[in-house]
């Protein structure tokens, strides 16, 4: 190591050689030896990776009277937004949407429950923590905290790209979640309560609960349903589900026949629809419409459900429920549904099964 000065500069330089005889020759900024001699020493612990980044930054920072400038929170949404523009990244409108609630939800809760994480660069394990703590207090269910965190994970893991030392602590709070959190199948007696109700309640909510009745669709695949997915010469729905439409998946599913007959109904009610519940596509697209169909708790406080213990994605193991109790072996329900983990059975290539399927489904009632 050796300082000195260029001729005719007042400043510092140094000098470093690596393990590999290569030079590095930098300039201090500085005509002060003392902190000259600071930078060189805070060069050479990085070069031979003695510590962290980020200490190495905040050294330099502190020797150089450099204030470190925070990032406020709700700056977080811009920068993420940012970084997929310059990165070239495309989301769905239905994924960009779903960040930024999760971040500006996040961003609500620091400013009114912990000001400690009110800058990017302040959220730590403890923070992330304390928050996964307080969506669950808050009766925030576990796929709903999977997916929250979930989009917080992703956010900070690009701003991790682009800032030195920046932590990405949300991945050791995810917890973990699956579909059976989700609702529990109701009774059959609920089943008629819920039906009165939702036909009361208009809206296609009558169809909609139908559908995932006789079908075990996600209400993410009932809502943006297409009549081009329906044939209903064939009696089947093929359909490629949200969920797996990243592994090219398709289901294919025969149509009950009272399911049949609502959807020919509805059909020539709206011959020129693009949509099988166009209200119910336009409120999941845009969540804020005012004039969709409404949230389905309405629908359960109706017909006297438990709103807290059943949700939409009751209807769908309710579906998989009736299918056992109808004796239906459990590969065809698994085809049927998508229930499975299997990657070969995870095609649902089974076209030349429908009419096995066909039955399984009738017997579902």
């Amino acid at each position: 190591m050796s300082l000195y000065r260029q001729p005719g500069c007042k400043n510092w330089t140094f000098q470093i050689w690596t393990a590999d005889r290569k030079r590095i020759r930098k300039t201090t900024e500085t005509s002060d030896r003392a902190k000259a001699e600071i930078i060189e020493r805070t060069f050479l612990m990085a070069i031979k990776g003695q510590a962290e980044p980020s200490r190495l930054h905040a050294m330099l920072d502190a020797v150089c009277g450099v204030k470190a400038t925070a990032t406020s929170i709700d700056d977080v949404w811009t920068l993420y937004t940012d970084w997929l523009k310059t990165s070239g990244r495309e989301l769905t409108k239905q994924s960009l949407a779903n960040r930024a609630v999760s971040v500006r939800r996040f961003a609500k809760w620091t400013h009114e429950h912990y000001p400690a994480a009110a800058s990017l660069e302040r959220v730590d394990r403890a923070a992330a923590t304390a928050f996964a703590t307080f969506l669950a207090n808050t009766g925030a269910k576990g796929k709903t905290r999977q997916n929250i965190i979930g989009d917080l994970t992703v956010v900070w893991g690009a701003l991790k790209r682009t800032r030195d030392g920046l932590n990405n602590p949300w991945p050791m709070v995810r917890p973990e979640a699956n579909d059976s959190e989700r609702g529990k199948p109701f009774t059959r007696e609920q089943e008629a309560d819920l039906l009165k109700a939702a036909k009361a309640a208009g809206k296609g909510w009558c169809l909609a609960c139908q559908i995932a009745r006789y079908t075990g669709l996600r209400y993410s695949s009932v809502a943006r349903l297409k009549w081009e997915d329906v044939d209903l010469e064939a009696g089947v729905i093929r359909h490629t589900p949200p969920k797996t439409k990243r592994h090219n998946i398709t289901v294919v599913i025969p149509l009950a026949k009272i399911l049949l007959d609502e959807l020919k109904a509805a059909r020539a009610d709206d011959p020129k629809a693009t949509h099988v519940l166009p209200l119910h596509e336009k409120a999941y697209q845009y969540r804020k419409l005012k004039s969709g169909p409404g949230a389905f708790v309405e629908v359960l406080k109706a017909a006297k459900v438990d709103d807290s213990q059943y949700t939409f994605h009751s209807w769908r193991h309710t579906f998989r429920t009736r299918l056992s109790e109808a004796g239906v072996s459990d590969d065809l329900a698994k085809r049927l549904g998508g229930w499975t983990e299997d990657a070969t059975a995870a095609r649902y290539d089974h076209a030349e099964r429908v009419e096995e399927l066909r039955a399984a489904v009738e017997k579902a009632k």
